[in-house]
C-alpha cells in the first residue's frame, strides 16, 4: 500500500479519536485512548489492512458507485468496424522491421521521495539532536543518599536496574532510557515531604513498568515517516499527553481519592520552566498541567459499565475507521450470476488484424527475435470479453498473465507479483517507470498488428497513463500502461511462447497454446477469486471446442 494511502488512511482514524477524546477524555479510563493510539501507529507503521463490511470505506465505496458514472475512455469508431460477430481492427502499420532503441527508464528516485527522504531526515534530527545534547547534561546527575528514597526502591522493585539520580540542572522529575531507566530529581525537590516524594517515584517508576519512552520512540518514529501529515503530529501531542494522563490515573488509583489535592498541588509545585526538555524522555510535569490537574480531579472508580462502554468504543471505532473496504469479488462472482451465460447464438470472435512473419527486436535485448503479443487470439464476444473483464474488474486485480514459466497479477494498488511456481508463493516484483512519450513514439511505430485500438492507448498515454516495465531472465519484456481505467499489458517476448492474458481492454490467447495452458490460466482465475468454479468450467469449455476447430497450432494435452 502506497504511503500517502496509509497516511490518509489513518488520518481518518486518528481524526475519530480526537472528536472521541474531547467527549470522553474525563469520563472513561485512560487506557481507552492508549489502545486506540495504538491501532493508530500500527496503522502508520505497518502497512497491511483488514477489511470489514462495517468500514466507513466501505460505505463510501458503495456512496461513490451509486453517485459516480463510470466515465471510460472510448473507443474511437474509426479505429473499428464490425464485421458480423467479428470486432476487426485495423492496423496502424505493417511489417515494421525498424531497428529499435532500448527505452530511456526514469529516474529509479523520483523527486517524491527525495523530498520525502529530506523531510524524514530533517524530523529524525528534530528528535534525535536534542535527546543526544540532554543525554550529554544527564550524565552529569549525582547519586542520591536518602533513606527514604533508599528504602522505597527496595520495596518497589523492577526486573530491571533502575537508577535514582539527582540533577541540578532540572526543575522536575524525569525519566529516561528504555532497558536501562534512570529516575533524575531535581536537586531543589523538597526531600522531606515523604509523601511527595512517594507520589513523585510512583510516577517515574509507572512509566518505566509501562515502557513509556519506547511508546514516544514509536510514536516519533510515526512522525518522522509521515512528516507530511499534520494529523499525525496532534497524535503525537495527544498521545504524549495520553501517556501522562493515564500514568497519573494509575497514581491515584493506588495511593486512593484522598491523595487527589496532595498530587494536583505536586503538580503546580513542580510545574517545569521553559528548558526544552528532549521530547524521548518522561517527565513528572511535561505535558499541559491544566488537563492533568482536571483529569486528576476527575478521576473516578472504574465500574463494569465504565469498562464495558470503553471495551464498545474501542471495537466499533476500529472496525469503522481502522478496517479498509470490504472486497466485493465473491458477491461479483457467484455461482449463479448473469455472467455464466453467455449467449449460445453468437460465436467467439477472432482478431482479424493481419498477420506478419516480420520480427520485432526486443526494447531491451538488441537483435534477439522476439515478437509482439498482439497478433494473437482476441475474443470479443458480445456476451463473453466484457463480462469476463467484468469479473476480472470486481476482484482484486486488474490483470492476470499466464505462460509456461510464470504466473502474474496486477493488484488494484498496481503492485506486481509473480510466481514461479504454479501460483503456490507470490512475490512482489520492481518496475522501472517508462516515459510515457517515448513509449507512445515507440508503439506506434513498432507495434504492426495491436490486438487494440491504437488510438485509445495514445489516448490514455496523453492523458496521464503510467507505463511500468518488467524484463526477465529470457528475453521476455512487459510494459504495464496505468490509469484508472485499468491496466493494458503490452507483451515483448520469443516467438514461440504460450500465454495467456485478460487485463483491464481484453483478452489475448497465443496461436502455440496448449489445453494444460488454458486450464492452469481458468484455475488461476478460480484460485483468486475472479471467476466461480461454474463459470470458469464453461468459459473454457467453450474456448477449448473453439481453438480445435480454428487454430491448427492448438496443441490438446491430455
Amino acid at each position: 500500500m502506497p504511503l500517502l494511502q496509509i497516511s490518509i488512511s489513518a488520518s481518518v482514524f486518528i481524526l475519530a479519536v480526537i472528536f472521541l477524546r474531547s467527549l470522553f477524555i474525563h469520563k472513561l479510563p485512560k487506557i481507552t485512548f492508549m489502545l486506540l493510539w495504538g491501532v493508530a501507529l500500527i496503522q502508520l507503521l505497518v502497512p497491511i489492512s483488514v477489511q470489514s463490511q462495517f468500514s466507513i470505506f466501505t460505505v463510501a465505496e458503495y456512496l461513490s458507485r451509486i453517485f459516480t458514472v463510470p466515465q471510460l475512455i472510448p473507443t474511437p469508431e474509426s479505429s473499428t468496424f464490425v464485421n458480423g460477430t467479428t470486432v476487426i481492427m485495423p492496423p496502424l502499420t505493417e511489417h515494421v522491421t525498424a531497428p529499435i532503441m532500448p527505452l530511456k527508464t526514469a529516474s529509479q528516485i523520483s523527486p517524491i521521495v527525495w523530498v520525502w527522504l529530506v523531510g524524514f531526515t530533517l524530523c529524525a534530527l528534530f528528535f534525535i539532536v536534542p535527546h543526544l545534547r540532554y543525554r550529554q547534561i544527564y550524565k552529569m546527575a549525582v547519586p542520591i543518599r536518602n533513606d527514604f528514597i533508599r528504602k522505597w526502591q527496595h520495596s518497589n522493585l523492577l526486573w530491571r536496574d533502575v537508577q535514582i539520580r539527582q540533577l541540578e540542572q532540572i526543575s522536575t522529575p524525569l525519566t529516561y532510557g528504555i532497558f536501562r531507566p534512570v529516575v533524575l530529581l531535581p536537586k531543589n525537590l523538597d526531600y522531606d515531604d515523604e509523601k511527595q516524594l512517594a507520589l513523585v517515584l510512583t510516577h517515574e517508576f509507572t512509566h518505566i513498568k509501562r515502557f513509556d519512552i519506547l511508546k514516544k520512540w514509536i510514536l516519533a518514529t510515526s512522525v518522522c515517516v509521515h512528516w507530511f501529515n499534520p494529523f499525525v503530529w496532534v497524535m503525537y501531542i495527544l498521545a504524549n499527553r495520553d501517556i501522562e494522563l493515564f500514568c497519573d490515573e494509575t497514581v491515584i488509583r493506588k495511593f486512593g481519592e484522598n491523595t487527589k489535592a496532595t498530587y494536583a498541588r505536586a503538580l503546580v509545585r513542580l510545574e517545569e520552566k521553559k528548558i526544552g526538555l528532549s521530547p524521548m524522555i518522561s517527565s513528572f510535569s511535561k505535558n499541559s498541567t491544566e488537563e492533568r490537574i482536571i483529569s486528576i480531579m476527575k478521576t473516578k472508580k472504574i465500574t463494569i459499565t465504565t469498562i464495558m462502554l470503553a471495551i464498545g468504543l474501542v471495537a466499533s471505532v476500529v472496525i469503522i475507521f481502522a478496517t479498509s473496504a470490504l472486497d466485493k469479488t465473491k458477491a461479483a462472482t457467484g455461482v449463479d450470476n448473469p455472467i455464466a451465460e453467455p449467449s449460445a447464438e453468437v460465436e467467439p470472435a477472432l482478431y482479424q488484424g493481419v498477420i506478419t512473419t516480420e520480427i520485432v527486436p526486443a526494447l531491451s535485448q538488441g537483435a534477439t527475435i522476439t515478437d509482439l503479443m498482439p497478433h494473437d487470439l482476441t475474443f470479443n464476444k458480445k456476451y463473453d470479453v466484457p463480462k469476463l473483464i467484468d469479473s476480472l474488474m470486481a476482484s482484486k486485480y486488474r490483470a492476470v498473465y499466464v505462460d509456461n514459466e510464470i504466473y502474474l497479477r496486477v493488484r488494484m494498488d498496481n503492485t506486481i507479483e509473480i510466481s514461479k511456481d504454479n501460483g503456490a508463493v507470490w512475490k512482489t516484483y520492481d518496475t522501472d517507470e517508462i516515459d510515457a512519450k517515448d513509449f507512445a513514439k515507440w508503439l506506434l511505430i513498432n507495434d504492426p498488428i495491436p490486438g487494440y485500438s491504437m488510438k485509445e492507448v495514445q489516448s490514455r498515454l496523453a492523458n496521464g497513463a503510467v507505463v511500468k516495465h518488467v524484463v526477465f531472465e529470457n528475453v521476455k519484456e512487459m510494459y504495464f500502461i496505468i490509469d484508472r481505467n485499468g491496466v493494458q499489458i503490452e507483451l515483448v517476448q520469443p516467438e514461440k511462447i504460450s500465454s495467456v492474458l485478460i487485463d483491464g481492454q481484453r483478452m489475448m490467447i497465443t496461436s502455440a497454446i496448449s489445453a494444460q495452458m488454458l486450464k492452469s490460466f481458468y484455475d488461476l482465475l478460480v484460485s483468486n477469486d475472479i471467476l466461480s468454479d461454474t463459470h470458469a468450467e464453461q468459459d473454457y469449455s467453450e474456448r477449448m471446442k473453439y481453438l480445435e476447430k480454428n487454430l491448427p497450432n492448438f496443441i490438446v494435452t491430455k
